[in-house]
């Protein structure tokens, strides 16, 4: 297990395998930086607890859906750790309220609530919470970010920091939900790897036309300023208006993909760029196809 965040002593982990976003939700707490999402396994598939603590409280709840006649329930598990709980959701759990439980133990499987977008990787939401503000949190407690200065690691090992994210990759995996692009210049700082632009590790959803989600999150230390106009600033982590920001996306002759945009976040392996769809089985590239994604400040 590898940590993804923290909050005073308390370490969440993540597999070893797993990616981790502070930003690529709408969820209010992901605004204020207090919460982490942690993606691995798939819908189904066993979810592991990131902390050490006795289960306090389960909630099962409806969420919003637009389909007719399919269940979206969602479920809140409250874990009580010292003086403070982590609450997690998007898991169905199978253990029970009184349950000592420790880090990296399976407490239930991974489920799709009406939350999420269809194009999301099964995941964690967690959030560090006070014993009495955790069903509908009304405090901000923003999370410590394990990462330090970040710089663009070529192959040929020369580090470099640009302000215009630029590059060439290839499709390595090509669903109705989405594609992952695999690209040979990547960024690191030793603990999370991810794509940067000055300096900084991209982290959230860019559109390429207008869509619901609006901002994205960049995270690093860096001596220079955000190479974008950001509107919050939330430890060594700051949010963005992708209103600001031109993304496109071409293929290997240089003509546009019509794609709704690109969904970054930090691995602690591989790091792989998710292009969305306009909508759910729209035409996407396939494996093998070369394609290009450019991102510079937008200019009137």
């Amino acid at each position: 297990m590898k940590l993804a965040a923290s909050y005073r002593d308390i370490r969440l982990m993540a597999p070893d395998d797993a990616a981790v976003s502070f930003f690529k939700s709408p969820f209010a707490a992901h605004e204020t930086g207090s919460a982490v999402d942690i993606a691995y396994g798939d819908f189904g598939s066993p979810a592991y607890l990131p902390v050490d603590g006795v289960i306090v409280d389960i909630r099962e709840f409806e969420t919003p859906t637009p389909f007719r006649d399919r269940d979206f329930k969602e479920y809140l598990t409250a874990v009580r750790c010292g003086r403070l709980v982590v609450r997690v959701l998007h898991v169905k759990p199978d253990l029970g309220i009184g349950d000592r439980v420790r880090t990296g133990e399976d407490f239930g499987t991974f489920i799709r609530s009406g939350y999420f977008y269809f194009w999301n990787f099964s995941h964690l939401h967690v959030e560090v919470r006070m014993p009495d503000d955790y069903l509908r949190a009304t405090s901000d407690m923003p999370l410590d970010i394990p990462v330090g200065v970040v710089r663009r690691a070529f192959p040929g090992g020369v580090d470099v920091d640009s302000d215009i994210f630029d590059f060439t990759g290839v499709v390595v995996n090509s669903c109705d939900r989405y594609a992952l692009v695999d690209c040979p210049d990547y960024s690191t700082d030793g603990h999370f790897n991810g794509y940067s632009v000055g300096g900084f590790l991209l982290d959230g959803f860019i559109p390429t036309r207008d869509h619901a989600l609006h901002r994205f999150g960049i995270v690093g230390k860096s001596r220079g300023a955000p190479p974008f106009d950001c509107f919050r600033s939330i430890g060594n982590s700051f949010m963005v208006h992708s209103s600001g920001v031109n993304l496109e996306v071409f293929d290997r002759e240089n003509r546009p993909l019509d794609v709704a945009g690109a969904s970054f976040i930090l691995f602690f392996g591989k790091p792989l760029i998710k292009l969305v769809p306009t909508g759910y089985g729209e035409h996407l590239p396939q494996c093998g196809d070369v394609v290009s994604v450019q991102m510079d400040v937008y200019k009137e």
